[in-house]
């Protein structure tokens, strides 16, 4: 029975539209009247070939970001229009895109799959690094485009249930979501549209007896390897051992870059952040970035492009292949194609093609980068979309060691330098290891250790933090202001004790991976486990570990004769540097401890530097006079003084200064 509902053409024989495919002409045989629904209509009438990039134009509206509400533009993004044009030639397969954030990657991956649905329709899978990531981006970005588009709306089933966050249902194929952490949603489909989105951020396999989330999917793409399949990896890149650089530099069969044309002069080149240019005395991001004082100077004429000319040269530009040896000739992104056919391609699009980056955006980012290790890698990343190429190399202990001066352990660097003195206490079930540092003034945190070691008690830790003065060489004396005491493990109610007794100089510490600040304190009123009141209540002191032992791998980089730089004693030993070495950041940006080694020390430092925050060390400006908390001690007679610094015997007072 035929749906009322449906438009029915009735066509008149011998009249028979030239649309009607060769067999249904022979199936009409001698009759008089044929009836085609719209959906057979739809199938058989046969459609000229349009490039994707001429059909985005024409029928993808922009649902997201800036542009929202618009028809898509290929003059906003002109180096995507190469990429999705090439996708849908014959012979490629597998298209790998190796790009910054934000320039519009993952929209020309959403373009792609609505011309599929309209022009050459089967099923397709999206997989994210994670399960909300992949229903976010159904809900947000795939649904509303195919809703903004009346062409794609028309696909559309009109049922409520087909347009579910992980599966959208249309009247000819449907889209998955998948996760890279859920075997189960890689497998049992057969695809012929895969899209791996930010893949450097998946995890290494999708479960514990499984593959790697790339392999599982690509298998689900078997079927159609003669009909079309296509395979998009897109993703900013990580490190060279991430999944994205090694299908950039092992897997493709050719890599294209972006040549632009100079507005002055016409010549072709690709652009390289080692031209844009800035005034060579201006150190300060803010300033570069507010006043817009960068430009980029052409390779061939040296004018000097602005944003606006930037976007003139990046209009009139085109994706060219990398020559694999020095003076080797570029080709042409159609004229490779045609003539070599290949399976797997790669594209590379640096932050500053973006008419959304300014180039005094980029230039700021450098400079940034310039005092700050993570920065550095950032700028690397999502700027020049390349990998980071040495920050997983072993610090090796000599590293450390070198950081060493000639104090004696205990003394305090003498020269009216010092601003107060921290403590970090790690826990342990058997005793505490614990390190004190003296700090500076001003926002380089230089900073020298002082004393460090382990203990096996409360009570030998409250007389190391709070009873025992520590003294530069003119006999100054100096106390721990404020102590770090790690919370965590089997002692926890011990160390709320503890911090209650000394209300003021010391807080229990959590370290967290992932906080939107640095840093933040919480209440605590009972014991933990149990509902016993904490008497007075007491103040967590919680941090994002992960923020400042990236600060700490920055500060052991710096040598010790610049401003900024992490000092240690003269008697530091190779124990202590050894752990300091043992923990190292892995693919995913957080630090581990993979050998699970000592890491006591590592741990000391990084409350240490908790303890400057939370004190803002870095905002107190150098006295003009003595601090108050700072005293002369006595002068003693010689040969009977008790008080090297430290604790221990050996130093006398004489003449004003203290010597062995």
């Amino acid at each position: 029975m035929l749906n009322l509902a449906t438009k029915i053409e009735t066509i008149h024989i011998p009249v028979i539209r030239p649309w009607v495919p060769e067999p249904a002409r022979k199936a009409i045989g001698k009759a008089r009247v044929v009836r085609f629904t719209q959906p057979e209509r739809r199938m058989f009438r046969r459609r000229r070939k349009v490039p994707v990039s001429r059909w985005a134009e024409r029928h993808r509206v922009v649902t997201r970001g800036p542009l929202e509400g618009t028809r898509w533009r290929n003059a906003t993004t002109p180096y995507l229009a190469g990429i999705m044009d090439a996708s849908f030639f014959p012979s490629v397969q597998t298209i790998i895109v190796v790009s910054a954030p934000q320039v519009g990657k993952s929209a020309f991956a959403d373009t792609c799959v609505g011309y599929a649905i309209d022009r050459d329709p089967g099923p397709a899978l999206y997989v994210y690094p994670d399960e909300d990531t992949a229903t976010e981006n159904a809900k947000d970005r795939i649904i509303p485009m195919i809703n903004a588009s009346p062409r794609l709306r028309s696909y559309l089933t009109g049922s409520a249930d087909d347009e579910a966050a992980k599966r959208i249902n249309l009247q000819h194929m449907q889209i998955y979501m998948a996760w890279a952490r859920s075997a189960i949603k890689l497998g049992n489909k057969s695809i012929r549209y895969l899209i791996f989105d930010e893949v450097d951020k998946y995890p290494p396999t999708a479960g514990k007896r499984e593959a790697d989330p790339i392999s599982l999917g690509e298998a689900r793409t078997t079927t159609y390897k003669y009909l079309g399949r296509k395979i998009w990896k897109i993703s900013t890149p990580t490190t060279e051992d991430g999944p994205i650089w090694r299908a950039f530099t092992e897997e493709a069969q050719v890599i294209f870059d972006y040549h632009v044309r100079c507005p002055e002069c016409g010549k072709r080149q690709v652009m390289e952040f080692e031209q844009i240019k800035w005034p060579e005395d201006e150190r300060d991001p803010r300033r570069v970035e507010l006043l817009n004082l960068a430009r980029y100077q052409c390779k061939h004429c040296s004018a000097m492009w602005d944003d606006y000319q930037r976007d003139m040269a990046v209009a009139r530009g085109e994706w060219r292949t990398r020559p694999q040896e020095d003076g080797q000739r570029t080709r042409g992104l159609w004229p490779y194609l045609e003539d070599e056919r290949p399976l797997k391609i790669a594209f590379h699009i640096p932050s500053w093609l973006s008419h959304f980056v300014g180039l005094s955006e980029v230039a700021a980012a450098f400079l940034r980068s310039l005092a700050d290790k993570t920065k550095l890698k950032d700028f690397r990343n999502k700027h020049q979309a390349l990998p980071w190429l040495d920050y997983t190399q072993e610090r090796e202990e000599d590293k450390i060691l070198a950081l060493r001066d000639d104090r004696p352990r205990g003394l305090v660097p003498s020269g009216d330098v010092v601003s107060c003195l921290t403590a970090g206490v790690d826990t342990q079930d058997n005793g505490f290891w614990y390190e004190i540092r003296a700090w500076g003034y001003g926002l380089i945190l230089e900073s020298w250790q002082i004393r460090e070691g382990f203990i096996e008690s409360f009570e030998a830790l409250a007389q190391v933090l709070f009873e025992d003065s520590y003294l530069d060489i003119e006999g100054n004396e100096y106390r721990v202001r404020f102590t770090v005491h790690d919370a965590m493990g089997h002692r926890t109610a011990e160390v709320y004790d503890f911090a209650r007794l000394h209300r003021g100089r010391l807080l229990p510490f959590k370290g967290e991976q992932r906080m939107r600040q640095p840093w933040a304190l919480s209440k605590l009123d009972v014991y933990p486990g149990t509902n016993k009141p904490i008497p007075g209540g007491l103040h967590l002191l919680r941090a994002d570990v992960n923020f400042y032992k990236n600060l700490l791998a920055h500060k052991l980089e710096i040598a010790p004769a610049d401003p900024g730089a992490w000092h240690l004693h003269g008697e530091t030993t190779e124990e202590w540097a050894r752990q300091m070495c043992a923990e190292y950041i892995n693919d995913n940006g957080l630090w581990e401890n993979p050998a699970g080694r000592a890491n006591h020390a590592w741990d000391c430092s990084v409350y240490n530097l908790v303890a400057a925050d939370y004190l803002g060390v870095k905002y107190w400006k150098r006295p003009k006079q003595q601090p108050q908390h700072r005293k002369p001690k006595q002068a003693t007679e010689l040969g009977t003084s008790r008080t090297r610094p430290g604790g221990r015997k050996g130093w006398v007072r004489t003449e004003g200064k203290w010597i062995r």
